[in-house]
């Protein structure tokens, strides 16, 4: 009877181990990052500015691809993997678009620097890029769109500030909902990172696009089903048998993106 009672003592304890390491250590399951040296040069086949954005502390690094005669400019916030060397050839979805594109790498990914610790540091980096949009596109609309772990920060960024519309790409219901959908034992206490895109969206009076793929690996496509019905304003888009990373590549895409953004 002693060892059951051990046996199952030693089991509580490394449960509970478990639990602290993934409540503490989340940022390293959620987060990959990949750092750039500071002297790193990027190479893309069009002109385009490096800037540097101050965000608290930190110093935010982007690159904003330009357009003469633009109506605006599109606000792109990525996955959780990468750095800008990796995912500003999304800048390509866009140049057909009358809209310059300008994406940032959160805090700790290529230049930027500092870590991730909590959902409000992603808040603060995408808030540091729209006001610097602000300044520089006074009187023209501003786009904002998300992808995948983005898709929740930019959700929270145009409820905050009600863009000329809102795109998500790949997008979660919210946080917790996601991770339960792939570890259903977790307990919600332990999900400190909520990117609440349902209740975000809700109530939106600007006009929202969803891109899903039926065959999304990660994020399920139904994530995009339950969002669609929270308003009249949301449209999906679904992309059939696309993936969670190659939307893009299905002509549809484009041509619904362009369709919808208006050609230069």
């Amino acid at each position: 009877m002693k060892w059951i009672l051990r046996f199952c003592l030693v089991g509580i304890m490394l449960l509970i181990a478990v639990f602290l390491l993934l409540y503490f250590l989340q940022e390293k399951v959620i987060f990959f990052p990949t750092k750039l040296s500071n002297d790193h040069k990027y190479s893309f086949n069009i002109p385009f500015e490096e800037l540097t954005l101050d965000s608290g502390s930190e110093k935010i690094n982007s690159i904003l691809f330009t357009k003469t005669g633009n109506k605006g400019v599109v606000l792109y916030l990525h996955g959780n993997a990468g750095n800008l060397d990796s995912w500003a050839y999304v800048f390509q979805d866009f140049q057909n678009t009358p809209y310059d594109f300008w994406i940032i790498d959160y805090r700790g990914y290529g230049k930027s620097t500092g870590t991730i610790q909590s959902e409000n540091d992603l808040h603060r980096d995408a808030e540091a890029l729209y006001q610097a949009a602000l300044q520089r596109y006074k009187g023209k609309d501003i786009i904002i769109y998300g992808r995948s772990i983005g898709s929740g920060v930019a959700a929270k960024l145009a409820k905050n500030h009600p863009p000329k519309m809102l795109f998500l790409e790949t997008p979660y219901y919210n946080f917790p909902d996601l991770v339960h959908s792939m570890y259903p034992f977790l307990p919600d206490f332990l999900i400190r990172y909520k990117l609440s895109t349902d209740q975000y969206i809700a109530k939106t009076e600007y006009p929202v696009h969803l891109f899903h793929g039926t065959k999304d690996e990660l994020i399920p496509y139904t994530s995009s089903i339950r969002l669609a019905e929270l308003s009249d304003k949301i449209t999906l888009h679904t992309i059939e048998d696309a993936g969670h990373n190659n939307i893009s590549s299905f002509p549809v895409f484009r041509k619904r993106l362009l369709s919808i953004l208006g050609k230069r």
